[in-house]
C-alpha cells in the first residue's frame, strides 16, 4: 500500500511516547466518541503526530490527546485532526497522522517549545 503524500511543513522526530488519545468526534464511526485508547507515537512535530493504535480512526474524526513526554518529565494536552488512516502490515494496528489544532485549551504552544 502506498505511503500517504508528504505534506508536513516541519521537521518531525522519531518518537515513542505514550499517549491517550479522546475520540472527541468520530463522523465515520459515532459510536466511538467518547471513547479513550491508549497507544504511541511514531514521530512527532510541532504541528502533527503520527500515532499506531490498535483502534482503527478515520480521517475527519477530531481527538483529544494526552501526550507523556518522559525525557521532558510533562504530559501536554492537545487537540487533532486525523488526516489519513491505514491498517498496517501488522493486523489489528493502525497508522494514523494527526494535524494539531490550536484554541480551547490546547498547550500548542507549549508543545512547539519541545521543538526550538
Amino acid at each position: 500500500m502506498a505511503m500517504p503524500e508528504e505534506r508536513r511543513t516541519a521537521p518531525r522526530l522519531l518518537r515513542d511516547e505514550s499517549v491517550v488519545v479522546k475520540i472527541l468526534a468520530a463522523p465515520a464511526r459515532p459510536e466511538l466518541v467518547g471513547t479513550a485508547v491508549e497507544c504511541s507515537t511514531v514521530d512527532v512535530s510541532a504541528t502533527g503526530l503520527r500515532l499506531l493504535l490498535e483502534t482503527p480512526v478515520a480521517a475527519g474524526s477530531q481527538l483529544g490527546l494526552e501526550v507523556d513526554v518522559a525525557e521532558h518529565s510533562g504530559r501536554y494536552f492537545l487537540g487533532g485532526e486525523v488526516m489519513w488512516s491505514r491498517e498496517t502490515e501488522a493486523a489489528g494496528l493502525y497508522l494514523i497522522g494527526v494535524h494539531l489544532l490550536e484554541g480551547n485549551g490546547f498547550e500548542t504552544g507549549r508543545w512547539n517549545t519541545l521543538f526550538r
